[in-house]
């Protein structure tokens, strides 16, 4: 069996209390808007929480392309999720993420090389600067 993704989200920052253990998605977004490309989006976080887990695995977050399945970002996470009742919350910074062109890109989340979630994410052209996220 392999681990379920509950929510995959993509936000300007996340904080986590350390009193409560809860945590805030602070600005969450599904779309950048840029006036020109190639872009950089300086900074970003995704939120991943997993359950449903039997093991130790080896989880992999990656931006894919949809136009030509390409990976323009993968990085890499250990997910210690042994216990098939509890959940596992894991979040990635990201600086510095590039986009060569405007278009659908999906968000995925591997466990041992399989894909177990993913959601779209949209990089579009827009008019001016001020509109850029």
């Amino acid at each position: 069996m392999k681990p379920i993704v509950l929510a995959i989200n993509i936000c300007d920052d996340i904080i986590r209390d350390e009193i409560t253990k809860k945590i805030s998605l602070i600005g969450l977004f599904n779309r950048i808007q840029s006036p020109s490309f190639p872009t950089t989006h300086s900074s970003l976080h995704v939120y991943v929480i997993l359950t449903n887990g039997h093991k130790k695995y080896k989880g992999e977050l990656r931006f894919v392309s949809e136009s030509d399945d390409s990976v323009i970002f993968k990085t890499n996470a250990d997910v210690p999720l042994q216990d098939p009742l509890k959940t596992l919350e894991l979040n990635f910074s990201i600086r510095n993420l590039k986009f060569d062109k405007h278009g659908n890109y999906n968000v995925q989340f591997c466990c041992d090389g399989e894909l177990v979630g993913s959601r779209r994410f949209i990089v579009s052209a827009s008019t001016s600067n001020s509109e850029r996220k």
